[in-house]
């Protein structure tokens, strides 16, 4: 059984997501502060933990943690589980910050109590052990040999390609910023710019045997970056 921390200054809510994971058949510990949920989280080490990232005054009173503080000592703890963020807040600087820190996965409020589930589960299974074959259609992703396989083509993926692709995959139906691909994967080179990052998108596509204009894997998201859309089967 797996071990959930959920971390929500709303009782209400905290309570329904508790009832919600407790029938999906995790553990749940719930913790309406960062004092409390350190606290928790030394006694009872989670698995994974989701923190809101805007945390009002608690039942203590406010200690001056909102989500992003309680990942960081979470981390100093040694916790190395996937952490996944509830925000109201959709600033691509916010997710940035978030993703700098660690964190697996984003959640907008308000949110369905089964995406949330979902995403809890994949952010579980990638952290067992991260996959390294995916099959779309006619087309193989095989991350681990540096290979894409399609009919009668066998494409080499560089290092980057390779590190962008598997990013796009894991991260699949959302939306990624430009920035976010290039702190993510160059990790904020000073001589590495946005267009970098397009220019691997089209290197990828390339060897996915996508189409730009009628795209099904990766789809451009205008001024914003690219989203990974292609279904498993």
């Amino acid at each position: 059984m797996a071990r959930i921390l959920f971390v929500e200054d709303e009782e209400e809510v905290l309570k329904t997501v508790k009832a919600f994971f407790t029938r999906e058949g995790f553990d749940v510990y719930g913790a309406r502060s960062g004092n409390d949920a350190l606290e928790i989280a030394n006694r009872f080490p989670p698995d994974v933990a989701v923190l809101d990232v805007m945390l009002q005054e608690g039942p203590e009173g406010i200690d001056g943690m909102d989500g992003f503080e309680i990942c960081r000592k979470l981390r100093d703890q040694k916790f190395r589980g996937p952490v996944i963020f509830l925000t109201a807040r959709t600033s691509e600087q916010d997710k940035l910050l978030g993703f700098e820190l660690g964190a697996d996965d984003y959640v907008t409020k308000p949110f369905s109590l089964r995406e949330l589930c979902a995403r809890v589960k994949a952010a579980l299974r990638r952290a067992g052990g991260a996959r390294s074959v995916y099959k779309f259609g006619e087309v193989e992703v095989d991350l681990d040999n540096y290979v894409v396989r399609r009919p009668g083509v066998e494409e080499r993926l560089s290092n980057r390609e390779q590190e962008l692709l598997r990013f796009l995959i894991e991260h699949r139906e959302q939306v990624l910023p430009r920035e976010l691909l290039l702190t993510s994967i160059w990790q904020y080179n000073p001589n590495v710019t946005t267009r970098t990052v397009d220019t691997h998108i089209l290197n990828v596509r390339k060897k996915l045997g996508d189409d730009a204009q009628s795209p099904r894997f990766i789809e451009t998201m205008h001024g914003v970056g690219y989203r990974f859309i292609a279904e498993e089967g």
